[in-house]
């Protein structure tokens, strides 16, 4: 099987580049790979094309390929209106992110695309609107990481293969250090209460809160250091929120990190948060690094890892009203009670050892892909069925009954109704 593999790859700092560079070592032994780490100059032929896809604007020129050659999209988020906004409003096209709003999501979709266009949706808005829909109906079959990917997809396309694949847990320290050997060659205080955010710092991750947390804890236990393992986005005032916190020189910013790195910053925590709102129906990575070398993980409440893996594994936190006093008192009682602790992170190593073994998950893929591949020509006519010329009266009727359609509940309908709205203009609209 000849398998092109479309994601940024390292340096990017996309997570889905680490997760894409782990698996390849795996997939060349059952496949011949192309690996299109950027927009290539001449067409790449293959027997299958998959396309990872996130939710910034390094993963565009994928989006731009998956929109017009179908494959099979491995979706890393159930959500990808940042990517939309990147391709259309920051390009200088408002209306064409208008379009897409309006075939997604119907006039609601127009109506909150206006607002979100002027700047003025916040996180929340897009959170709300995925966006998603023109690659998954572009696409042969679909991959997931967590059941919300996959149970969206297997809604919006009925009869399409669709595969939920766990993330894999990968280290690439063997053997694992301790955490004062990782602690040592880090330079962190052996002695220190070290709460850990792995991964590129961004305001859905819950920080400002986190901040506070942590300032009014530092008071009673000066040891307290709270450590972004990762860099930062520049929009986020981290220093500033440290300073009204009182935390001062106890947030310690890494700045990006090799993998190695990150790893043994993840076994020097004492606590790794995860929290995440708004969730995009993610796994991430550095959350499964963290369960595979035993810390207790905190995340936000409805979001996947609370809601799919067992019970015990993590930590949820409700993102709601209550969210500061919660992860307080978490992290007060995880700092007092040792016992809990090593129970909770015991747990979490003997799940992510058992259940996402990267070897195992390779596997499971290149089976599904390979069943797509011999149903390849049915999956590519069923497609083509689907595609209408957008430019014209055709294209625009589908957009209509796309987004009524949804509105309503029956986000398959337009398929069924095309022949009817083709036969109704004569058959060339």
């Amino acid at each position: 099987m000849r398998l092109a593999v479309w994601s940024p790859l390292p340096p990017s700092p996309s997570g889905i580049a680490d997760y894409v560079a782990e698996q390849v070592p795996l997939l060349r032994e059952h496949a011949d790979l192309a690996l299109v780490g950027e927009e290539p100059r001449d067409r790449i032929d293959a027997d299958l094309h998959l396309y990872h896809l996130g939710n910034s604007p390094s993963h565009a020129y994928v989006y731009r390929a998956a929109s017009e050659r179908p494959g099979v999209l491995f979706l890393h988020e159930s959500n990808l209106h940042q990517l939309v906004l990147h391709e259309t409003v920051e390009r200088g096209d408002a209306a064409a992110y208008l379009r897409e709003m309006r075939r997604a999501h119907g006039a609601v979709g127009t109506f909150v695309a206006r607002q979100v266009a002027r700047g003025l949706g916040g996180d929340l808005l897009p959170a709300l609107f995925p966006l998603s829909d023109r690659v998954l109906e572009g696409s042969l079959a679909v991959v997931g990481l967590t059941r919300h990917v996959s149970s969206m997809a297997a809604l919006r396309l009925p009869g399409r293969p669709v595969l939920q694949l766990p993330h894999h847990a990968f280290l690439p320290l063997d053997p694992v250090p301790s955490r004062i050997q990782a602690r040592r060659g880090l330079g962190l205080d052996p002695e220190a209460f070290v709460i850990t955010s792995p991964g590129l710092a961004t305001a859905t991750k819950r920080l400002d809160a986190a901040v506070r947390v942590a300032g009014r804890m530092s008071k009673t236990d000066p040891s307290l250091l709270l450590v972004i393992a990762g860099a930062v986005d520049p929009r986020l005032p981290l220093r500033e929120w440290a300073d009204r916190a009182g935390l001062g020189d106890r947030l310690v910013i890494t700045g990006r990190l090799d993998l190695e790195d990150f790893v043994r910053h993840l076994v020097a925590a004492d606590v790794v948060l995860a929290l995440r709102f708004p969730s995009h129906g993610e796994m991430s990575g550095a959350l499964m690094r963290a369960l595979c070398v035993g810390r207790p993980v905190l995340v936000s409440s409805g979001s996947p890892p609370a809601e799919e893996l067992p019970e015990g594994i993590v930590v949820p936190v409700d993102p709601g009203p209550l969210e500061e006093a919660q992860l307080q008192a978490l992290l007060e009682r995880l700092r007092s009670d040792r016992p809990l602790a090593d129970s909770i992170s015991a747990l979490a190593r003997d799940h992510a050892r058992r259940h996402h073994d990267p070897a195992e998950s390779v596997s499971r893929l290149v089976a599904f892909l390979r069943q797509v591949l011999e149903r390849k020509q049915e999956l590519e006519s069923a497609v083509a069925a689907e595609r209408v010329p957008e430019d014209g009266l055709l294209g625009y009727l589908v957009d209509e009954v796309r987004g009524a359609g949804r509105e309503l509940g029956l986000p398959g309908a337009h398929a069924s109704l095309t022949p009817l709205l083709r036969e109704l203009l004569g058959g060339d609209a």
